[in-house]
């Protein structure tokens, strides 16, 4: 039976990235429609990247630690933007927190090769998108539990093509809502079909 939806392609897209482009896939249960971020990412990319630092916060912060540093981090980010957060990280009670680490110029410095290849990219399918409903996104792409980009697919086989996609973001997607949000969210959106 010939596949009409856009599940076939969705699965194709999330399968070749899983396979050969080291990502990993994300759940929903991870999701925090409300802030537009995935809590336990943010928390174990910090873990495992920056783990004396959180070690310190953790003796002045308690249990609490985790529920601040995300409080922290969704009032920077709606204030700098989630390039800025991903470039610069954020600042808890004197500290830099760091989101991201890119690759370096040269392999001289193993300590940041080790960083940036600890970095998280995943891969989730059928989002919750707006706070309001249950419309979900095809896929949202994330790096260390901050969405970066999100995409919307179409099959010609229904008789739609991208530009049916673009369509769906203009009319279908309340820009308001905080996956979508300029600037302190998913950065860029797609529109995609097979062509």
């Amino acid at each position: 039976m010939k596949a009409t939806t856009e599940k076939a392609f969705e699965a194709y897209i999330e399968e070749s990235l899983l396979e050969k482009g080291g990502w990993v896939p994300g759940t929903n249960k991870e999701w925090d429609k409300k802030n537009a971020i995935f809590h336990q990412r943010i928390i174990s990319f910090i873990k495992d990247t920056q783990l004396k630092l959180y070690q310190k916060m953790q003796e002045l912060h308690g249990n609490e630690l985790d529920e601040k540093i995300i409080s922290t981090l969704i009032k920077e980010k709606n204030i700098k933007g989630t390039l800025h957060i991903l470039r610069h990280g954020f600042r808890f009670f004197g500290k830099t927190i760091d989101m991201a680490y890119f690759k370096p110029a040269h392999s001289l410095n193993n300590d940041i090769l080790e960083k940036y290849n600890k970095n998280q990219l995943t891969v989730t399918r059928q989002v919750v998108c707006h706070t309001v409903n249950n419309d979900t996104i095809d896929l949202v792409f994330s790096i260390n539990g901050l969405p970066v980009a999100t995409c919307e697919l179409k099959n010609p086989a229904t008789g739609q093509n991208w530009k049916n996609a673009v369509a769906q973001y203009r009319k279908d997607r309340d820009w308001r809502m905080p996956l979508f949000k300029f600037k302190t969210s998913a950065v860029v959106h797609f529109a995609a079909d097979p062509d």
